[in-house]
């Protein structure tokens, strides 16, 4: 299916909600099966059923240290079984193997975040997208072909978009290089999540051999549990600084994380003290005004 644009019009919120239906069509055409669409429009925003699941979405904001101002929204998955009962999203990943089946839950799922993110029109604001690590070992061929098509509908550019890759959760080095290149090649920018949370020696050999634009640190590295974080995240922050990438600290819950991030020289900052997950970026602003 060739690629194709839209346009949306604006209304008076903040930031207005404007769904295309055109954008909900040309989705329902990539992954309707039957005619039973997948994305339908619902009390004013973007959810899909899939599944046998209801999801929705929800946005967290991440913030620049040195005046609060928003960076992006990280995009966040909330499911809900046939009783309606909520599930972890990591619950919903797993009623499904490795193959076909789960590459297209998991853009599925990322699809559902990028129309609720445009709908609500945030001016030159980022992405952060999670890329489920089986989503990996379920694509063969070119990575993120059909995603940037999904996103170029959506209005959107690849560069404004931020993958997040749990990069620990793979041992395949040979698919892990291929796939990162291949997203990069089509413009999108690429995060590594939860870095330096297991095995150091790997990430660090990854963090020169993958090149990612961002890299999120685990939030371990802030809780005090592990020796000497004072001395520890400055020289993090330096190495990945001295490869070109930026940093983000993320899971920050309290004044006294964020002071450690900061002396550290971490300029984007993540986390409950600053929002928590909300469906509108509405919510997520006024969550840091309160």
């Amino acid at each position: 299916m060739a690629c194709s644009t839209r346009s949306t019009a604006a209304s008076k919120r903040r930031y207005p909600v404007a769904i295309s239906v055109d954008l909900l069509n040309l989705l329902n055409q990539r992954f309707a099966s039957d005619d039973t669409p997948v994305f339908v429009a619902r009390h004013g925003v973007v959810e899909a059923d899939s599944n046998g699941l209801r999801l929705t979405s929800a946005f967290q904001p991440i913030l620049r240290a040195t005046d609060n101002s928003v960076l992006g929204w990280e995009g966040l998955l909330r499911a809900f079984d046939e009783h309606g009962a909520p599930l972890a999203p990591e619950a919903a990943f797993d009623r499904l193997g490795v193959g076909e089946a789960m590459a297209r839950f998991d853009r599925i799922c990322r699809s559902l975040h990028l129309a609720n993110f445009v709908a609500q029109q945030p001016k030159d604001a980022y992405l952060f997208l999670n890329l489920h690590p089986r989503h990996l070992q379920s694509v063969s061929g070119e990575y993120g072909r059909t995603f940037e098509c999904i996103v170029r509908e959506a209005g959107l550019e690849p560069g404004r978009v931020v993958l997040e890759i749990l990069e620990h959760a793979t041992t395949d080095e040979v698919r892990l290089s291929h796939a990162v290149s291949n997203f990069k090649t089509r413009g999108f920018l690429i995060a590594l999540d939860d870095f330096g949370g297991d095995d150091n020696g790997v990430s660090e050999r990854r963090l020169f051999s993958l090149r990612p634009h961002i890299v999120k640190l685990d939030r371990r590295l802030l809780d005090g549990s592990r020796a000497s974080p004072s001395y520890l995240l400055p020289k993090l922050v330096r190495v990945v600084n001295g490869l070109g990438a930026h940093v983000v600290a993320e899971g920050i819950e309290t004044a006294s994380q964020r002071a450690l991030a900061e002396e550290a020289g971490i300029p984007f900052l993540q986390g409950y003290l600053f929002g928590r997950p909300a469906p509108g970026l509405d919510g997520a602003v006024d969550a840091l005004a309160a």
